[in-house]
């Protein structure tokens, strides 16, 4: 006979780990304010200055990147990520950790790592593998044919944008997925005529490129070059008279000028002895600066005016 309710076992309980992933961004509206709520932001904020571009990079950018990171508007903290940026710029955090090696790899006749991430030479002189940059690319070369769910991704995307507009990227990529895989057959039919379409349109403009040759390519990697150095942390401004007289070069970038400053501090001997934070500036720092005491990360607000437009540069 069946066994009565009451006579039964009871259920064993539901065991419901509590799982910590560290790799998750802790979001500040979930911080107490203060230093609890710092610490989050420098600690991001220093992830990404250890894997940015500082040619590229911008304090503009990285508060966005903070702001979409940690889900909290951070306009009233411009100043704050500013001194921190200038903090991590003139501890060299980054290239401490990037030339760590155990004495084993000094051993003769052993590669190091750097060796093994570093791209090796192929013939033609580019590099090869990890760590190659991206070279340029032929702008005239045709494009490659796309496959039958890259034409599905390229319809429905702006159809999901449209009725989602706040869908994450990751979402619409997911959303993408299920949508195709659970595709009838006779509609994915469609984008696979699609796909052999673009397959022939493929076949006929390489039949009649004719590839961009060395110097045209050359060129376009100096293009490319000038590009690259013309802004960031690392873009170069034209030096006042004064300050060109103070670093001995009529152009300098702000990551450099950092780095620059704070040796001149500390080879002078200018760290307040009772406050380290504050620099009482000597008679030369205080004809560039105008002032006579600061803290030592608010040195950039007094050398802004020092740094101009390059010529031909608009203000």
């Amino acid at each position: 006979s069946p066994t009565h309710l009451s006579q039964r076992a009871p259920a064993p309980p539901v065991f419901k780990p509590t799982i910590s992933f560290p790799n998750m961004t802790t979001k500040l509206k979930e911080l107490k304010p203060g230093k609890e709520m710092d610490g989050a932001v420098i600690k991001r904020l220093h992830q990404i200055l250890k894997n940015a571009d500082l040619e590229k990079t911008t304090v503009k950018n990285i508060q966005k990147q903070l702001e979409v990171d940690l889900e909290i508007s951070l306009s009233d903290r411009k100043a704050f990520i500013r001194e921190e940026v200038q903090k991590f710029l003139k501890s060299g955090v980054g290239k401490k950790i990037t030339s760590k090696r155990k004495p084993e790899d000094d051993l003769p006749g052993k590669p190091s790592k750097k060796s093994k991430k570093e791209g090796k030479a192929g013939k033609d002189g580019k590099k090869k593998g990890r760590g190659k940059g991206k070279d340029v690319q032929d702008p005239n070369k045709p494009k490659g044919p796309k496959g039958a769910y890259m034409c599905f991704v390229q319809v429905a995307r702006p159809e999901i944008n449209k009725e989602f507009p706040t869908m994450k990227f990751a979402e619409i990529a997911k959303t993408l997925g299920e949508r195709w895989k659970g595709m009838a057959a006779e509609l994915r039919g469609g984008y696979e005529k699609l796909a052999e379409q673009d397959k022939d349109r493929y076949q006929r403009e390489i039949h009649v490129y004719v590839p961009m040759d060395a110097a045209g390519l050359e060129e376009l990697r100096k293009e490319k070059a000038a590009k690259k150095s013309a802004g960031g942390l690392q873009k170069p401004y034209k030096c006042s008279a004064l300050l060109a007289d103070f670093v001995g070069e009529p152009s300098i970038s702000r990551a450099s000028l950092t780095s620059k400053m704070w040796a001149y501090f500390k080879s002078n001997d200018l760290m307040d002895p009772e406050n380290k934070r504050w620099v009482v500036a000597d008679k030369t720092l205080k004809n560039l600066l105008g002032v006579d005491r600061f803290q030592g990360f608010t040195v950039s607000k007094y050398l802004s005016p020092h740094l101009l437009p390059m010529d031909g540069e608009e203000q």
